[in-house]
């Protein structure tokens, strides 16, 4: 594959992640910018909090498939989607959550890449993004912290990957799961703040 395809590719990944579904459902339904909303994350989690649990999980589902897209359109593109030794699909995947964390138009303030990024793992790595999912919801069930269970999920990430690889590209796949985990847990920086001081929201209850 040469360069720009792969080049252009990347582009495309990284606008499209920077769709935010939750910045446009809020103000189409609210009227309002969610941005100063709740925690001010344009995510499904605070959409939830101002919309209800219906319009967080079809948001959480319209972000996912983000990830699922920027992933699996290279294999469409290319027999062998690589360029210098860097596989198309986990470039794609990245700069889909980038796209998503880092949008341009909304001054580089996104979400916090968890949906997204569960989309890139599922269709990379199934395995191991099933068993973050798993980890998500045994976390968040027995905590009903999302933020908890969200880092605790995408820190999991290259931990299972060691456990369910089949050693195909493994350095490729595992730096990426490993700068994917470290950018989730840098975005909740504030939220991993409240947990340790007893203040983190344990509810995804429409707020009034």
């Amino acid at each position: 594959m040469n360069a720009t395809p792969f080049l252009i590719w990347c582009l495309v990944s990284y606008l499209l992640g920077s769709i935010s579904w939750s910045y446009l459902i809020t103000w189409k339904v609210k009227g309002c910018d969610l941005r100063t909303f709740g925690s001010g994350n344009l995510g499904a989690t605070n959409a939830g909090r101002l919309l209800g649990k219906k319009w967080a999980v079809i948001i959480y589902l319209l972000d996912f498939a983000k990830g699922l897209i920027g992933t699996c359109v290279p294999y469409l593109l290319a027999d062998d989607p690589i360029w210098n030794n860097i596989p198309l699909p986990i470039a794609g995947g990245f700069l889909t959550v980038i796209g998503h964390i880092f949008p341009f138009y909304l001054k580089f303030r996104g979400g916090k890449g968890v949906a997204t990024g569960s989309g890139v793992v599922l269709a990379l790595a199934p395995w191991t993004g099933l068993c973050s999912i798993l980890t998500w919801i045994l976390v968040a069930a027995s905590t009903r912290l999302v933020s908890a269970a969200s880092v605790l999920a995408a820190i999991s990430m290259p931990i299972w990957y060691l456990w369910t690889s089949n050693g195909e590209n493994f350095w490729a796949y595992e730096s990426f799961l490993i700068a994917v985990a470290t950018l989730v847990t840098i975005m909740h920086h504030s939220n991993i703040k409240r947990i340790f001081r007893g203040e983190e929201d344990r509810s995804w209850e429409k707020k009034k």
